[in-house]
């Protein structure tokens, strides 16, 4: 008898906070939102602390950038931006809130976002993703375009409101398929309270100038490529304290290169705590690689003496040929962020650790997940077809031989009447006796719930023997990274599933895998990834560098529950797609 009055009891709580919980979010979504722009939410966060409704405003500009360097030098002038463009050409950028790289927002976990997105870009349409946030409550704010949304056209705002529901660092993009927009991206760094945040007794200051986005720039004049830091390419310091610790937050948004890069410190060590917003179990190195796409937190311990170090940001893998370097001055109790005019007397690090870390997350692999094979498990293979174009050679990159096309009409909105949709199991008749690559909407279903793993390997490397690995993002889920080898030279996915059957494939770790949003792939190489597919909605799944993924190098996964519903769409939500017009003749 007491045991059913505790079942009971344990009921009506249960209904108690489930009823909460949802007039909490019923409340959150109709109040009404502040008429002045709030861009400060960056706080010590607490767990009992309401939500804020943090507002922001991202307005998009073209400038053109002219050899003017008295201007830029001698008038502290918004227009000039920073002195490293004034390299003797005129340039067209696109900037956020006329900054390069946009503004950054700290804010902490489950704040309610509310952000403006201004279009002042003539003949851009764009839409902005944030990466790292799954969207399970609002899938439409994803930013994928032509999949969650429709681009926001040129001279009009579109809206973002969402929950920064997944903590750590991350950033926010524009996706557009130009590369011209490929500089445009800002931190998006979501804090969680001391209580909830795994590592917050292992260090002292986390601090906006710890925070380090890193990009690569094409100067097509001079064919040179330049390597920039929070959008300054020379050489600059950073004030600590001594007998400190400091949580650095790196960003590599490879851009057009896609470069990784390598981060070394002269006589500290670095502790590693975060990989993709995830927390891993502490790693301390000397050397720490980042690859494209890719966030990574580390702890620095300065010294008990006052001293000055160097912090040397490299180009690797296929980039090293760049030489390109970037030094960060760690200057103890000194003036923040100086410019370091002369560097011949900095020290070369002399310590040197693992490239490629071995690092642990801090939980178990789910338990579906940790089955040694897995039933849903897909082979995608990457590659591209070459055609002649005049002089040149055009590329049509793929997914097995299938090159995505983006729909007439975002999916998640509707299935326009024209879009064709296929996949391995379903090519259309145009495609069936083709041997080139085959041009369609590339869908894959995923049953909501599902245990999905992806064998990602590279076939273009494999005929071609060049060296440059290829990152990847996945949309609306984070992933475990189980498996990857370098050179296992795999020809089709039919090959790639018979070398798996026959255990010479890749072998797997499923202890404690560390759980990330990108993923590499090494040079005619293979990595596996598992996740479970449990936000309904369609995710994009794309290369990180946008002349391929805008191009075919990408593919959406549908995740449908039993019933074959998607979560509901805003009655007013922004709609496009082709217009016909009726049939009638000019009078």
């Amino acid at each position: 008898m007491a045991s059913v009055r505790q079942l009971k009891s344990f009921k009506s709580r249960i209904s108690l906070v489930l009823g909460v919980v949802a007039i909490t979010g019923l409340v959150l979504w109709n109040t009404e939102l502040p008429k002045t722009t709030k861009q400060n939410c960056d706080r010590e966060c607490h767990e009992l602390d309401w939500p804020l409704i943090c507002r922001y405003k991202i307005v998009l500009e073209a400038q053109n950038i002219q050899n003017d360097c008295q201007k830029c030098s001698f008038n502290n002038q918004t227009e000039c931006l920073h002195d490293i463009y004034c390299n003797g050409f005129s340039e067209k950028i696109i900037t956020a809130n006329r900054q390069v790289p946009g503004p950054s927002i700290r804010v902490c976990e489950n704040d309610i976002m509310v952000i403006d997105v201004v279009n002042r870009i003539p003949g851009h349409s764009v839409s902005v993703h944030w990466r790292g946030q799954w969207q399970k409550e609002t899938p439409v704010m994803d930013g994928a375009p032509m999949v969650t949304q429709c681009p926001i056209l040129p001279h009009t705002t579109f809206q973002y409101k969402f929950r920064a529901a997944q903590a750590g660092t991350h950033w926010w993009q524009i996706l557009s398929g130009d590369e011209l927009s490929d500089r445009v991206f800002g931190a998006f760094i979501v804090k969680q309270s001391k209580r909830k945040e795994p590592h917050a007794s292992i260090y002292d200051f986390d601090e906006i100038p710890q925070v380090l986005l890193v990009e690569y720039t094409a100067i097509t004049q001079n064919n040179i490529y330049e390597m920039r830091i929070n959008g300054i390419a020379s050489n600059t310091s950073i004030v600590v304290q001594n007998n400190s610790k400091y949580r650095f937050r790196i960003i590599n948004t490879g851009g057009v290169s896609q470069c990784p890069i390598e981060i070394k410190l002269h006589k500290h060590h670095l502790t590693v705590v975060s990989v993709d917003g995830h927390a891993i179990e502490p790693k301390l190195v000397n050397v720490i690689q980042v690859e494209p796409g890719e966030t990574l937190d580390f702890i620095l311990t300065t010294s008990k003496n006052q001293d000055n170090f160097d912090m040397a940001v490299s180009s690797e893998g296929h980039c090293k040929n760049f030489n390109q370097t970037h030094t960060l001055y760690i200057q103890y109790n000194s003036t923040l962020h100086n410019i370091i005019p002369d560097t011949k007397n900095l020290v070369e690090p002399t310590e040197y650790g693992d490239r490629h870390l071995s690092i642990t997350s801090l939980t178990s692999l789910p338990y579906e997940l940790s089955a040694v094979k897995l039933k849903n498990t897909i082979y995608l293979g990457f590659s591209s077809i070459k055609y002649q174009l005049g002089e040149g050679i055009w590329s049509l990159p793929n997914f097995n031989n299938i090159s995505m096309v983006l729909p007439s009409a975002p999916l998640l909105l509707q299935q326009p009447e024209d879009v064709i949709l296929c996949n391995a199991e379903n090519l259309p008749l145009k495609c069936q006796s083709s041997i080139t690559s085959c041009e369609c909407t590339h869908v894959i279903d995923l049953p909501l719930g599902s245990a999905t793993e992806l064998v990602i390997f590279d076939t273009e490397h494999t005929l071609f023997k060049t060296d440059r690995s290829h990152s990847f993002y996945l949309h609306g889920h984070s992933f475990y990274v189980v498996g990857q080898k370098s050179k296992a030279f795999i020809k089709s996915a039919d090959h790639a599933k018979k070398l798996d059957s026959d255990a010479h494939l890749v072998h797997r770790k499923l202890d404690r895998s560390v759980l990330k949003n990108t993923v590499v792939v090494p040079a005619a190489g293979v990595s596996v990834v598992r996740f479970i597919a449990d936000n309904p909605g369609y995710w994009l799944f794309r290369s990180e560098k946008t002349s391929e993924w805008s191009s075919g190098l990408s593919l959406i996964f549908r995740v449908i529950n039993p019933t074959g519903n998607i979560p509901q769409v805003p009655e007013d939500f922004p709609k496009c797609g082709n217009f016909i017009g009726p049939e009638f003749f000019l009078a």
